[in-house]
């Protein structure tokens, strides 16, 4: 064979070594890259649902603040009435004391 044309075949084998190793480097790429799309999808649909529980937990929150505030109120009028009778029994121990 005539030495140039070795040279070329050499230098054709070459450049067909280095595109056999970029196609799998970017089959490769490709690859990952539907792995991170998966791992993204899977994240945002994650992070929806948390905020989604996130929103009941303060709906929840403000309903139980609501209901402690309810209870409240309620706990003191009674505790005014009670005091109320508590004085009424009192003034009548006191009238038919005397």
């Amino acid at each position: 064979m005539h030495p140039i044309r070795e040279e070329e075949d050499e230098i054709l084998a070459r450049l067909e070594t280095r595109l056999e190793n970029v196609t799998g480097v970017i089959t490769r790429l490709k690859d990952r890259n539907a792995e991170l799309e998966a791992q993204l999808r899977e994240a945002l649909a994650a992070r929806e649902a948390a905020e989604t529980a996130a929103s009941e937990a303060q709906e929840e929150a403000a309903r139980i603040r609501t209901e402690a505030e309810g209870l409240r109120s309620r706990q003191k009028q009674a505790a005014t009435r009670i005091k109320t009778l508590l004085s009424q029994v009192e003034q009548m121990d006191l009238l038919t004391e005397g």
